[in-house]
C-alpha cells in the first residue's frame, strides 16, 4: 500500500494498492481510509484500488467552514485528474454512499460502476434522531470515545454481538481516534443531504447492498434507492447488520467482485 496526498483544491489523503482498472472505495462516517484495509488487500489483486480518507478524516483535514456532500464527490475527481486516470468504478459505504451517489451526479462520464452498500438517498428520522443525538454528546464532551458505547451497537447485528469471538469490537478505545471537529462537520454534510431529485439521472450500472439487520439503514431506504436509479440491483445480507464488510466479509468481496468484473 501506498500513501499519497493529492492538494489541489484541498489537501486529501488518501492510500492506493494493486494494478487494473481503477476502483474507488469511500468510508463512512467517522471513519477513514484503513476501514477499507482488508478489502483493499483482495481486491488489489484485479483492481488499482484507491481509498481516500474523506474531509474530516485521518489525513484530510475539513477546513474552517466545513463542507458539502459535493465537495467529497469533487476531491474524487481531483484525485483522479492527480493520477491521470479518467475513469473509475466507485464504492460508497454509508455516508461514503452520498459520496458516491453525488460522484455519479456530478462527473457521470468518470463513473464506470457504482456500488452502494449500507446507504440511503436521505436519513431516515429514526436515524437522524439517533445521530442528532450523538451529535449531541460529542459536542458536550468533545470526545469521540465518549460515544463509542453509544454507537457500537447500532453497526452490529445482535447474533453478531452476541457471539463472544466477536467481544474486542465492544472495548471503548483507548483514545480519540479521529477528531470531534471532522465528525462533526461529515455529520452536517451528511445529514443535510438529499440524494432522491438525483437518482434517475445515475446512468451507471449500479448495485445496492444492504444488510437485512441494519439499524441505521432501512430496508425501505435501500429499495428507494432500487427504484430511484435505473436498473439498478439489491442484494440483501440476511442477518446482517451496518457493517455488511466486517461481519460477512466473504459474502461481500464476493458480491462487489463479481459486479465490478460483469460484462452484463
Amino acid at each position: 500500500m501506498v500513501d499519497h496526498v493529492t492538494t489541489t483544491p484541498h489537501p486529501v489523503g488518501w492510500s492506493s494498492e494493486g494494478s487494473g482498472p481503477a476502483l474507488v472505495l469511500l468510508h463512512g462516517l467517522g471513519g477513514d481510509r484503513n476501514f477499507w484495509a482488508a478489502e483493499m488487500s483482495s481486491l488489489a489483486q484485479r483492481f488499482r484500488v484507491i481509498a481516500p480518507d474523506l474531509r474530516g478524516s485521518g489525513g484530510t483535514p475539513s477546513g474552517p467552514d466545513g463542507h458539502r456532500i459535493a465537495d467529497l464527490a469533487d476531491d474524487v475527481a481531483a484525485i483522479l485528474d492527480d493520477i491521470a486516470v479518467e475513469t473509475a468504478h466507485v464504492v460508497g459505504f454509508s455516508m461514503g454512499g452520498l459520496v458516491a451517489q453525488a460522484f455519479a451526479v456530478r462527473h457521470p462520464g468518470r463513473l464506470r460502476r457504482l456500488v452502494l452498500a449500507s446507504t440511503y438517498a436521505v436519513m431516515n428520522p429514526q436515524s437522524r434522531m439517533f445521530l442528532d443525538a450523538v451529535r449531541d454528546v460529542v459536542v458536550s464532551t468533545g470526545s469521540m470515545r465518549a460515544v463509542y458505547p453509544l454507537v457500537c451497537p447500532w453497526l452490529f447485528s445482535l447474533e453478531f454481538q452476541a457471539d463472544p469471538a466477536n467481544a474486542a469490537w465492544f472495548e471503548t478505545p483507548a483514545d480519540d481516534g479521529e477528531s470531534p471537529s471532522g465528525w462533526l462537520a461529515q455529520y452536517a454534510a451528511q445529514r443535510e443531504f438529499d440524494g432522491t431529485p438525483d437518482l434517475a439521472g445515475i446512468s451507471a450500472p449500479t448495485l445496492v447492498l444492504h444488510g437485512a439487520a441494519d439499524a441505521l439503514v432501512a430496508g425501505s431506504d435501500a429499495l428507494a434507492l432500487v427504484e430511484g436509479i435505473p436498473g439498478a440491483g439489491l442484494r440483501a445480507f440476511a442477518g446482517a447488520g451496518h457493517l455488511i464488510n466486517l461481519e460477512l466479509p466473504g459474502e461481500f468481496l464476493g458480491e462487489v467482485g463479481d459486479f465490478l468484473t460483469t460484462r452484463r
